[in-house]
């Protein structure tokens, strides 16, 4: 999934929509969890290129610059 700056922005502020972490900023999903949702087959969709893609930002380390992002 290639995504503009603009896009990604609005993909890590993106609440998640369900589950033990509804609500919560995608980016700020943890890694264990992500780990678990890639293991059981990301959901169908925009959401799980969504997920796969905060996947990939933290498994490769670049997420750490993107806080800064995050709406408050």
């Amino acid at each position: 999934m290639m995504a503009s700056a603009a896009e990604l922005e609005l993909i890590i502020n993106r609440p998640m929509p369900f589950g033990k972490y509804k609500g919560k900023p995608l980016l700020r999903l943890p890694m264990a969890y992500l780990c678990w949702m890639e293991r059981q087959g990301w959901p169908e969709g925009r959401l799980g290129a969504e997920l796969a893609l905060i996947y990939e930002l933290k498994l490769d380390g670049v997420d750490e610059g993107l806080y800064r992002l995050l709406v408050k």
